[in-house]
């Protein structure tokens, strides 16, 4: 394979974005119901329309004449500030409030809806089969996976670029979409992650040079750990680095998802195709992301399988369209933005209609774990100003209605855990929690209280990855005294437990049973870099009110 480390990011992919594309974009990506302006599709410059009429009063002739000598970027710039000055004094608040009522959990749906609530019962639950191969829709997009792992996807680092069309796609915006924030809001939520802001808010929440060293150390693992060629990471890193790390994990072909865990690490520290150290590194990987997309009637699909073989599934696809739509929010790339909205369309298509929830398959009855990461993937979206289904959040929270018990301070892994009315699964419980806040659970609430009181007396764990991550998260955006004694306890284990030699210097290992067997240590690394990246990440949901309606689905 020919060495493409030494190339230069093309022009094309890499400049900023400019004012002129900047308005446009935003209008085509404020899509409401039934809108037909096809999303993505930049206006070109010089194309703004000019009166022709001939007007009889002198003053309009006047006018009219001053119009058509004006060139088309000053006409074009008098309309995008007119409209901006217009929406500036539009109280826009009660579609803020509209936006949260909807998303908040559990609530009641509006009477004349045809969403049915889910009400199943244990012996209801217990008889329901998890099979997902009699669940997957029957339109499912055909994907072939033989070649996933040969195909040589080089040319995408070509100055040419990528090619980002999608055949016979008039819009991508769900019917019930709604667009969900302004750019101001979507740049709010996720300034924490430039330079500027992250020494200020390391020391608010209690992050340190050492937090920060450990997060450089294994971005530049990472980038190590890269498959030059393709821009592609694999979970069985040592593939990539001829195991000179050991504990590589056995699901070899899930590029998708190793692919979207490395990028959120990037980006959420600040890194992206346009600004940082790592640009060219960023730029390989969402390239290989938006080439490797399936489309389908305005949809777009990362998911490659059921899992086995060690293909990607649906964690892979909301994993993989977390990190489209962080990337897109970040940069406001043109180019980013059809394979993030296309990959958001696909989350209603893979919803089970009647639990509300996700699996490891299209149509799956569902689990919490899956469950939270398409909820994370649809925040991201939101709080990138892309387009959400409201009744996509609507009914995943119907589904965490029905994993819910011990009064709402714990949940189920799925049904069958439900009906048999298993133990407490501490990572799930974890998820749904910070899946309640994005939801617009309040700070106070009895359930989101309980939990934290049980988060806070286990403390941190010292190998279940899964529940830090998401535990972590939950405690920072409560704040105060648990904040602080979680977060004592999280970053000096991290910090004390990265590898500090050799060719696995920057990363992390421990013994986490399912996890680290199929995905490794390039899992574990991926996981801790995030939480230690929490500080920085998204600014509080629990804040000035500013800063929580920037954040709010």
């Amino acid at each position: 394979m020919d060495d493409t480390s030494n190339r230069q990011v093309p022009e094309s992919f890499e400049r900023p974005f400019d004012s002129h594309e900047a308005a446009n974009i935003h209008e085509t990506s404020r899509y409401g119901a039934g809108g037909d302006r096809p999303v993505g599709r930049v206006l070109e410059e010089g194309t703004a329309t000019r009166p022709t009429q001939s007007w009889a009063n002198p003053t309009r002739s006047w006018v009219s004449a001053l119009w058509r000598s004006m060139p088309s970027w000053l006409i074009s710039t008098v309309v995008h500030v007119g409209a901006i000055l217009a929406l500036a004094a539009w109280n826009i608040e009660p579609i803020q409030k509209e936006i949260k009522l909807m998303l908040t959990a559990g609530e009641a749906l509006d009477e004349g809806e045809d969403l049915e609530q889910v009400e199943l019962s244990a012996a209801e639950a217990s008889s329901l089969e998890v099979s997902e191969s009699e669940n997957i829709p029957s339109e499912m997009p055909a994907v072939d996976t033989s070649t996933i792992a040969e195909s040589d996807f080089s040319e995408i680092v070509l100055p040419s670029g990528p090619d980002l069309s999608i055949p016979s796609s008039a819009s991508l915006a769900p019917q019930s979409a709604m667009s969900a924030q302004s750019n101001a809001a979507m740049k709010a939520a996720m300034t924490g992650r430039s330079k500027e802001a992250k020494r200020e808010l390391l020391k608010k929440f209690g992050g340190t040079s050492d937090t920060e060293r450990a997060v450089s150390m294994a971005l530049k693992w990472l980038a190590e750990h890269q498959d030059k060629q393709t821009g592609a990471w694999t979970l069985a890193h040592g593939m990539v680095c001829n195991n000179q790390c050991d504990h590589s994990g056995r699901r070899d072909k899930s590029f998708n998802a190793a692919t979207g865990l490395a990028l959120l690490c990037f980006l959420g520290a600040g890194q992206t195709h346009m600004e940082g150290e790592y640009k060219e590194v960023v730029f390989k990987g969402l390239s290989f992301l938006i080439r490797n997309v399936k489309y389908q009637k305005g949809m777009g699909s990362w998911w490659v399988g059921e899992g086995g073989k060690g293909l990607d599934d649906m964690y892979a696809h909301g994993i993989a369209t977390t990190a489209l739509c962080e990337a897109f929010g970040m940069t406001r790339d043109p180019k980013l933005l059809e394979p993030a909205q296309a990959g958001v369309n696909f989350l209603a298509f893979a919803q089970n209609a009647s639990t509300g929830g996700w699996h490891y398959a299209p149509g799956g009855l569902g689990d919490t774990s899956v469950v939270g990461w398409q909820m994370m993937a649809l925040k991201s979206a939101s709080m990138s100003g892309l387009a959400v289904d409201i009744n996509v959040v609507r009914k995943a929270n119907l589904f965490l209605d029905q994993m819910a018990w011990d009064n709402g301070t714990a949940y189920h892994y799925d049904f069958k855990r439900m009906a048999s009315k298993s133990g407490y699964n501490a990572s799930c419980t974890a998820a749904a929690a910070l899946c309640r806040m994005y939801s617009g659970m309040k700070k106070d609430h009895p359930s989101l209280q309980g939990m934290v009181e049980k988060f806070g007396k286990a403390g941190p764990s010292k190998s279940t990855t899964y529940y830090n991550y998401y535990a972590t998260q939950v405690m920072k955006q409560m704040g105060g005294d648990v904040w602080e004694k979680w977060n004592a306890k999280m970053r000096d284990q991290l910090v004390s437990t990265q590898s500090q030699s050799g060719h696995s210097a920057g990363s992390w290992y421990w013994d986490d049973g399912h996890s680290t067997d199929s995905a490794g240590r390039f899992y574990t690394t991926c996981m801790a870099t995030m939480i230690l990246e929490v500080y920085y990440r998204y600014l509080p949901i629990y804040a000035e009110q500013e800063e929580e309606d920037a954040f709010a689905l």
